[in-house]
């Protein structure tokens, strides 16, 4: 797929997005945790810190795609003639 350049960002934001909805889809096709062991469920801590982490990488990079957007258009209106 071709990297749009206007969103240098976005293959690295669907990574991270895949990566929430794996780890996300893990946890929620695990049995009842009152079912499961210790060692499960230190399983399904660790998947939820790693969709935890990625969510604030998502967010963080998602902030950052819109400041560059709304530069660029400010810069846009800027430009005689435009």
């Amino acid at each position: 797929m071709p990297v749009d350049p206007s969103q240098p960002l976005r293959p690295q934001l669907d990574r991270i997005e895949d990566t929430i909805e794996q780890s996300l889809d893990e946890v929620c096709s695990s049995p009842s945790v009152k079912q499961i062991d210790t060692g499960e469920l230190i399983k399904i801590e660790e998947t939820l810190a790693i969709a935890a982490e990625a969510a604030k990488e998502a967010v963080s990079l998602r902030r950052r795609m819109r400041r560059d957007r709304e530069a660029t258009d400010d810069r846009s209106e800027q430009q005689p003639g435009a």
